[in-house]
């Protein structure tokens, strides 16, 4: 096991498929993202809440996914942060850092 990721088996084969950024278009859509394509932190905290996960986690997967560290989300960003959150429901470990998979973009 990669301790970079740190978890178990079937975390790191999480970490390891690709990124479903489609999957999670429609709904990025529907926040009504800005004209540079992205959301900022209060609409993603909608969806971010509605999981019922800790504030101290939904932070921690805030700070994964906004990796170009500019307080907004882009698609390709809230993919990430919903992936991260669907890990952390179904009783994953969170990544210590984005496996380099998910910070490249699929051309789809």
């Amino acid at each position: 096991i990669n301790a970079e990721y740190g978890g178990d088996g079937a975390t790191m084969d999480l970490l390891n498929s690709p990124l479903p950024i489609r999957e999670f278009e429609y709904e990025f859509e529907k926040l009504g993202p800005t004209a540079d394509g992205k959301i900022n932190g209060t609409v993603a905290r909608g969806p971010m809440t509605e999981s019922k996960l800790p504030n101290a986690t939904l932070r921690r997967i805030w700070t994964l996914a906004d990796f170009d560290q500019d307080g907004k989300l882009s698609l390709h960003e809230f993919a990430i942060c919903k992936q991260l959150m669907r890990m952390k429901l179904e009783g994953h470990d969170l990544p210590v850092e984005l496996p380099n998979a998910w910070l490249s973009p699929v051309a789809e």
